[in-house]
């Protein structure tokens, strides 16, 4: 078949004037008369490179060498190199019975400029329907349907389809069906709305956690706490003992000290003023290094307060006078100790965090979102997400940001859900599929989630239409209920279709094998 489709290369064309006017005439007259000559009374050995001869032997002329030349709709057979409708091969009977037909180069013969070479450089008469699909439906003889529907021969057709929209597949038998596990039922009804999936990843609420780090460095005494420990607002956690620390508590006992005898010094220096005895600038030089005084207890007293030292633990290391070195940690709210990074006797930094405080009575949910679907979300919508390690689990929050900008790794928007009150099982890090409900909810279809099957990334259902053919129906989704065993159909299906619920994977392999070459055959 070969040799077939190589002569309609040249001569297929409804006007062959359009293709040949932008060849090179002269180079190629002349590898004409050199391959013409050839030709054997087999038409096999006659149309070896006939395309190569006459038009377009650097592949850049005609709509047979470029694809995107090609009419738009209009079907392609992609095993003679024509169009379907112009495939005397496949189908024969599209033949005009009252025009003579030049077998030997499989073309009218009245387009025939290698028998006929006057019309060549001649515009096409009205007789030539090269540029024109006939009026009656082509049917796929080997398969037994409609060709623009078969499956098998035209699989490329698969993208364009609109949801309720199908191609079909021919199988051997139905009871070959059976046999390999394939089950048919009809859609469910339920409740659904339409909703925005987005991938989802489990975080703390990061406006919550707290990394506890010491403020000076020193040697770990004691940690009272372990992971996965719940506190309370003010308990202690550990003990450190600093040299810093104990500087700072002598500061602030110094400090404390100067006040005292700043504040004496002023009552002294007013009695001797009201007496005239003193001057009254000995007064102010007094009151002067009072405030001074107050400014370094309360700058003392500051740094105290920034080590989470309590004002009563303050008030009572003036009173007792003793600066220790032990500082005691803190917890500075209620919440659950997520991780611990020290041991007893190491030695810490400034800055270094020691545990990890967070309040797991709110969880974030981190959303991944397709930049296409991102346009109609806004905060205050509700998210649910399902999670593979969690079955038969929803978990419902709301949305409460949205990124501004597209994450430059991923380009994809994020967006972000706050989860009230999560169930213990939630764990930071669980990675799952999250829906974001766009409006009501309202009556749908729903089919087993293994009835999709996806195709060039677009879902599909195969739907029964006889006993041994199905098509592949376009369908659009929306969420069913929150469960991951259930899919909802928004439009593409009808109640009573007959659905194969069990066994699609090998209806979607028939399709496949149609995309990697193994179509329509020859007889």
């Amino acid at each position: 078949m070969k040799i077939i489709t190589n002569t309609y290369k040249v001569l297929a064309i409804g006007t062959l004037t359009a293709i040949l006017v932008s060849c090179n005439s002269d180079k190629k007259e002349s590898a004409s008369s050199n391959k013409e000559a050839k030709v054997t009374e087999s038409s096999a050995s006659t149309e070896v490179e006939l395309h190569a001869v006459a038009e377009c032997p650097t592949g850049e002329g005609c709509f047979i060498c470029d694809s995107s030349k090609r009419e738009a709709g209009r079907l392609w057979c992609k095993e003679h190199d024509r169009y379907e409708d112009r495939c005397f091969i496949c189908h024969p009977d599209i033949k005009e019975p009252k025009r003579i037909y030049c077998s030997e180069h499989g073309v009218y013969e009245d387009e025939c400029y290698l028998c006929h070479p006057e019309l060549k450089g001649k515009k096409a008469g009205s007789k030539s329907s090269s540029n024109s699909a006939p009026a009656s439906i082509l049917m796929c003889k080997e398969h037994g349907v409609p060709e623009r529907e078969c499956a098998v021969c035209q699989p490329q057709l698969a993208v364009g389809l609109k949801p309720g929209e199908s191609l079909k597949i021919r199988v051997a038998s139905a009871e070959a069906m059976e046999r390999v596990g394939v089950q048919v039922s009809k859609p469910e009804h339920t409740t659904a709305r339409d909703a925005v999936s987005a991938y989802a990843t489990v975080d703390y609420n990061q406006n919550k956690v707290a990394k506890i780090t010491p403020l000076v460095e020193g040697i770990i005494r004691e940690i009272k706490v372990v992971p996965g420990q719940k506190v309370a607002a003010g308990d202690i956690l550990g003990t450190i003992h600093s040299s810093d620390f104990a500087e700072m508590k002598s500061r602030f006992l110094a400090a404390s000290a100067a006040r005292k005898l700043a504040d004496l010094q002023v009552a002294r220096e007013r009695k001797l003023a009201a007496k005239s005895i003193s001057a009254a600038s000995e007064l102010e030089i007094a009151e002067a290094a009072a405030e001074v005084a107050k400014v370094d207890l309360a700058a003392a007293r500051q740094r105290l307060l920034n080590l989470s030292l309590s004002e009563n633990e303050i008030d009572v290391l003036a009173s007792d006078g003793r600066p220790t070195s032990l500082l005691t940690i803190r917890a500075p709210f209620a919440g659950t100790i997520v991780d611990r990074d020290a041991s007893v006797g190491e030695r810490i930094e400034s800055g270094e965090p020691i545990l990890v405080l967070a309040d797991l009575s709110t969880m974030w949910l981190e959303l991944s979102i397709p930049v296409r679907d991102a346009a109609g979300l806004s905060p205050g919508m509700e998210v649910s997400a399902i999670f593979s390690d969690l079955p038969d689990t929803v978990i419902s929050g709301e949305l409460v940001w949205i990124a501004s900008a597209i994450d430059e790794k991923t380009r994809r928007i994020r967006a972000r859900a706050l989860i009230i009150a999560p169930p213990a099982a939630l764990r930071k890090g669980l990675y799952g599929e999250a829906r974001v409900q766009l409006g009501e909810a309202r009556s749908s279809l729903a089919v087993p989630t293994t009835a999709i099957q996806t195709i060039d990334g677009v879902p599909f259902v195969f739907v029964r239409k006889e006993s041994a053919l199905y098509a592949a129906t376009r369908v659009e989704l929306t969420q069913a209920n929150g469960s991951s065993n259930i899919s909802a159909v928004r439009s593409g299906l009808a109640p009573d279709d007959l659905i194969v619920s069990q066994g699609s994977y090998i209806l979607r392999s028939e399709f496949l094998k149609s995309l990697l070459g193994a179509g329509c055959v020859d007889d």
